[in-house]
């Protein structure tokens, strides 16, 4: 009962004369924990009595009509699929089952599935996800789900169970989906009343000529993720003349059967990640087309027949071995909601006046070679509400190369498609990948590990862990993980910006900057950087004449672009001297905007920036109430975290330490810093009430430790038992043993969490 009380709300035993009802249905669940669960699901929030004794008598009417104890299960579970009421979401149930057993489903990319099957009816991408995640909600809700962690759900194997029993009487699904399957069902056991098929997940290597299946209503086609499927036969498509959904992603086919071409009825035809694919019949006759994926294919020009799909909303053409795209094709794609135009080659230009006539877009990826097209579009669209951009302004080239015969691999991500390493235990021990959003591991039973999802990821990975790993994958995956990342974003590569005029948009929220050497300060990008109140990460790597991230010509506007500005990432800057370079800097203090600049600060990694000495000044220290994460690298010349220079000009004599506060504070992380004498000024100390991680490596030069621990107050549990997640790493021993602490026992509190590197 506790169990059915539990899921059904303890509200129930507040009307007196449900109890016996109570009872029976507890009865009728046969002590099946699942059942009982998810009963209760179905009928929380209900008090009406009559309601009750109905789902008791339609209860025992599902149990009672069966023979056979699996049977009578599924029928329990029925139940509360039939109490779903809605048809819609009945069907965005039965199609979880479509996935192999226990697989790990993204939420967003059942969505997608469930938008091309317009099981959410239609209007605007963020209506019909909002829609999504609410029958998701209800899914989870009612225990017919189970929710697998961040924006990801399971269905249990029971459940799955129950699914394909449902729709194992009237039009059926074959399912066969992660099983280990090395061809595909003979022609007689594709029967006539098949709706959906999934194979997806299997070993299935060709598709032969004599397999012709006779599937005149077969809707649904799943074959993603054979990816030793290199050939499908003209005739395997000739008889599914209501194909709706195709979805042949992730497998080694070379060639798209021309038969594709005659899918009058094709809704969606998905070919993510078919990376040795080159030819696509024509597309002309097919209508009805609403989605077409050819991301990471090897196509070298677009399908023919493209201008005639009037009703694509979904378009993806992010590949890198296109070579040819007439501009004038998109503007005649007038209903396109998404669109992402991604291409290394010189020879594929995207028109950025051209792009913007698509006024329907609401989301939009698209990398442009000319600043001109750049502006052109930033520029219209700042009249338009797009919920999500990447926008990227970088010359046509390769970043990313992996050599022969590696086994130690560096990945830094610095582009905006996602970077995909097949059959990476073949070749990769271990791995270092920074600078991305998310890090994720497929395994070859097509379970998806998230193994980070901060921005950004900064983690080293020992694969001898994951030693069934298929695929790794670093990056924006927003198929995947859309709600997860910045949804507003603008890469700049390679650009001449400080000396030409940059565009940017009012509302961005990710800004990356590499290679542009002409810019001194943030502040010189564009007057819209001052706009840009929104900005929440932004990135500067490898500008050599950068000299500060902001100056004095900022102070006109009515708030620092920064002041909302939540991660803050500079790398290989050279000539930076400064964060924020005022005309006279005495006058800090009197300085406006400076005040609360980086007040929504939470994370802040500076590397390799060879001229700084200082990082902050001490009137912006007092700013940093968020910031959780600071990492400082390889900074030869740094002297000082938090300058004591101010101080020292007021020469007020203090000798008895102050207190400041870095109240959130969890990791700070020094390394390589020869000439770093001091966190803070002798006459300051930090609170650090949150911190769980400190680094100390090569700092040989850094005499004090300022640092103030709740820790050290607390004398009666200085056991590692008791602060199970601090960590306190150091290198050499020599330093730790030389170095001082205000707190005078602190070294042996800390040292049973202390490890060398």
């Amino acid at each position: 009962m506790n169990l059915f009380l539990e899921h059904a709300g303890r509200g129930v035993l507040k009307v007196p004369s449900l109890k016996e009802i109570l009872d029976d249905i507890v009865r009728e669940c046969d002590g099946l924990p699942l059942a009982i669960a998810v009963i209760a699901g179905s009928m929380k929030g209900i008090y009406d009595v009559a309601e009750w004794r109905n789902a008791l008598r339609e209860l025992r009417d599902h149990v009672r009509s069966v023979k056979g104890a699996d049977i009578e299960i599924y029928e329990r579970l029925k139940f509360s699929f039939d109490r779903l009421g809605d048809l819609k979401i009945q069907s965005c149930f039965l199609y979880c089952s479509l996935y192999p057993e226990d697989y790990i489903i993204p939420r967003e990319e059942l969505i997608e599935y469930w938008i091309d099957e317009e099981f959410l009816g239609t209007g605007s991408r963020q209506e019909l996800y909002d829609k999504g995640h609410t029958i998701l909600n209800r899914l989870e809700n009612n225990c017919l789900l189970e929710k697998a962690g961040r924006g990801t759900v399971k269905m249990h194997d029971v459940m799955r169970d129950t699914a394909l029993y449902i729709k194992g009487s009237g039009f059926r699904f074959m399912v066969k989906s992660g099983i280990g399957l090395k061809e595909l069902p003979s022609k007689q056991e594709w029967g006539g009343d098949l709706e959906k098929v999934s194979f997806m997940m299997n070993n299935v290597s060709e598709i032969p000529p004599h397999l012709s299946p006779n599937c005149e209503i077969l809707s649904t086609l799943l074959l993603q993720d054979n990816r030793s499927l290199e050939r499908i036969s003209e005739s395997f498509f000739q008889h599914m003349h209501s194909l709706s959904i195709l979805d042949l992603s992730y497998t080694g086919i070379k060639h798209l059967p021309n038969s594709v071409s005659n899918l009058e009825t094709l809704n969606a035809l998905v070919l993510h990640g078919c990376c040795n694919l080159r030819y696509v019949p024509s597309l002309e006759k097919l209508k009805a087309l609403r989605k077409l994926d050819l991301r990471d294919t090897a196509i070298k020009e677009v399908p023919k027949g493209l201008e005639m799909l009037v009703n694509l909303t979904y378009l993806d053409l992010s590949t890198e071995s296109l070579k040819e795209c007439p501009m004038a094709i998109l503007p005649q794609l007038s209903c396109l909601q998404y669109l992402i135009f991604y291409s290394k080659s010189r020879t594929v230009k995207l028109d950025g006046s051209e792009a913007a006539r698509l006024r329907k877009l609401e989301e939009f990826e698209g990398r442009f070679n000319e600043l001109t097209d750049f502006n052109d579009y930033t520029d219209s669209i700042r009249s338009q509400s797009l919920t999500s951009y990447l926008l990227v302004m970088a010359p046509p080239e390769a970043k990313f190369k992996v050599k022969e015969g590696t086994t130690k691999l560096k990945l830094k991500y610095d582009g905006p498609g996602d970077i995909t390493v097949p059959k990476l235990r073949k070749m990769i021990k271990a791995l270092k990948v920074e600078g991305v959003e998310y890090v994720a591991i497929k395994e070859e039973n097509g379970q998806v590990k998230v193994i980070g999802d901060v921005d950004p990821v900064r983690i080293a990975i020992k694969l001898r862990k994951y030693i069934h790993v298929d695929i790794l994958s670093v990056g924006p995956n927003r198929r995947r993980f859309r709600s997860l990342l910045p949804k507003k974003e603008v890469i700049l590569s390679g650009c001449q910006i400080g000396r030409d005029p940059v565009i940017l948009p009012t509302d961005l929220m990710l800004l990356r900057i590499f290679e542009s050497h002409n810019v001194r300060s943030l502040s010189d990008i564009s007057i819209f950087f001052q706009q840009a109140s929104q900005l929440r990460f932004c990135s500067v790597e490898d500008c050599k004449g950068i000299e500060s991230i902001l100056d004095s010509s900022y102070s006109n506007s009515l708030c620092s672009p920064l002041e909302n500005l939540e991660y803050l990432w500079l790398e290989r800057l050279t000539n930076l001297h400064v964060l924020i370079k005022l005309e006279a800097p005495l006058s800090i203090s009197r300085s406006r905007p400076l005040l609360g600049i980086f007040s929504h600060l939470k994370s802040f990694v500076i590397k390799k920036c060879l001229n700084m000495k200082q990082l902050f000044p001490f009137k912006l220290a007092h700013d940093l109430q968020n910031l959780e994460n600071l990492v400082v690298c390889n900074c030869v010349q740094m002297e000082e975290i938090i300058s004591s220079e101010e101080e020292n000009h007021k020469g007020n004599g203090i000798n008895t330490p102050m207190k400041f506060s870095l109240p959130k504070l969890r990791e700070l992380e020094l390394k390589n810093l020869p000439e770093l004498k001091s966190i803070c000024s002798s006459n300051r100390e930090m609170v650090c009430n949150s911190l769980m991680k400190i680094e100390v490596k090569k700092c040989t030069n850094l005499k004090r430790m300022p640092l103030y621990l709740p820790l050290f107050q607390d004398t009666h549990q200085s056991a590692p038992s008791a602060h199970p997640f601090l960590l306190i790493r150091i290198d050499p021993m020599e330093w730790w043993e030389s170095v001082e602490w205000d707190y005078p026992n602190a070294k042996e509190v800390l040292r049973p969490w202390l490890k060398l590197y």
